[in-house]
């Protein structure tokens, strides 16, 4: 097999570093209990430290394979990956770096074709008209670090991404605001609370050191026990030293029609890292009513990020995480959660279109 591209190798290295099973070597050791990997669980290098855990593991099963030359690592990613919940974003994540692996375990060695091709996958350029819509979409996206309580104490954070789409308001997913991990137990309505009242919004967060941050005043709607759709809308708090006015609010695009032509676009915090951007292609629509999917590449972390049609600017849809039934990505439109603020909460509605009429 041949080795793992840089690009895999990060990513990867922080994803497991997420997982409980790296918090010991004996719950590392009990992943092994499955007949595809019991093989090497005795030959398994054990470690003191959660990193060199992580690294020994991934060096140890790299170049492995079964006899039907599968990638020992891409099968002990997919056995990890099914120990989480559908909803938690680790499954999606350890899924897809599991079908990563596997394509670089049986891609050639060597190029089957001598010609030089100075784009031989044909993708798409990036026009600098672009770029500069992008730095100016990027001012109002932000990373969100919400702490997860369970009874009165704080019990570890967890990372999304959020965005203005008026003066003072903000939207996110609503399973960022809940931050429940897959083994935790539902919380009570002070839980919440807390968690929303001790919530950061990063702006500006384009390298490490760099930042404004401004706290989450409020939960604006809806009531999460009473929401079936995954959205927030938060109230943020503003600074009088950084206006929030600076950093402004995102163009809506709820009427565009969205084909296979249609490229998608997402500002996004993956992992809680600096502010990246990626695109890709709208792929159909989702299963639920009022969802999309599409190929654009995401992390954990990046849940809640405006999804961007590309010939517009405008956000199309709230990124929600992976569909794991179709191995896409998926959102959840504007369309969809404005028109639910419409009918619920008139006056938010009203905020949300002043604004939207004044700028656009």
């Amino acid at each position: 097999m041949p080795g793992i591209p840089r690009a895999l190798l990060i990513p990867l290295r922080q994803i497991l570093s997420n997982c409980e099973e790296f918090h010991s070597q004996r719950q590392l050791s009990s992943v092994f209990i499955v007949e595809e990997l019991s093989p090497w669980k005795s030959s398994l290098p054990e470690a003191e430290s959660l990193k060199e855990r992580v690294n020994l593991t991934i060096s140890y099963l790299s170049n492995r394979q079964n006899g039907h030359g599968d990638s020992i690592l891409a099968i002990f990613l997919k056995t990890l990956s099914d120990a989480y919940e559908l909803e938690d974003e680790r499954h999606n994540c350890l899924a897809t770096l599991a079908d990563q692996i596997e394509w670089v375990n049986n891609r050639p060695i060597r190029p089957e074709s001598k010609i030089l091709e100075a784009n031989p996958a044909g993708g798409q350029m990036l026009w600098i008209s672009d770029a500069e819509k992008m730095l100016e979409c990027a001012r109002a996206v932000a990373k969100i670090d919400v702490p997860r309580f369970s009874k009165d104490k704080q019990c570890g954070s967890s990372t999304g991404t959020a965005w203005m789409v008026a003066p003072n308001l903000a939207l996110t997913c609503r399973h960022v605001i809940e931050a429940i991990g897959p083994m935790d137990t539902p919380q009570d309505p002070e839980e919440i609370q807390a968690q929303i009242s001790n919530a950061l919004m990063t702006f500006d967060y384009t390298a490490g050191g760099k930042g404004l941050q401004y706290k989450v005043k409020s939960l604006e709607y809806p009531l999460l026990e009473l929401s079936s759709l995954d959205y927030a809308l938060l109230r943020v708090e503003d600074r009088d030293d950084r206006p929030l006015r600076e950093k402004g609010y995102l163009k809506l695009d709820m009427d565009s029609p969205l084909t296979i032509q249609t490229a998608l676009y997402i500002i996004q915090h993956p992992l809680g890292q600096p502010q990246q951007v990626s695109g890709d292609q709208y792929v159909k629509p989702g299963t639920s009513p009022g969802t999309i999917f599409y190929k654009t590449p995401t992390n954990p972390g990046t849940s809640g990020s405006p999804v961007f049609n590309r010939a517009s600017w405008g956000v199309v849809a709230l990124h929600t995480g992976e569909n794991n039934n179709v191995r896409l990505r998926e959102g959840l439109m504007l369309q969809a959660i404005v028109s639910d603020i419409q009918k619920n909460r008139e006056d938010l509605y009203m905020e949300i279109q002043a604004a939207q009429n004044m700028r656009w």
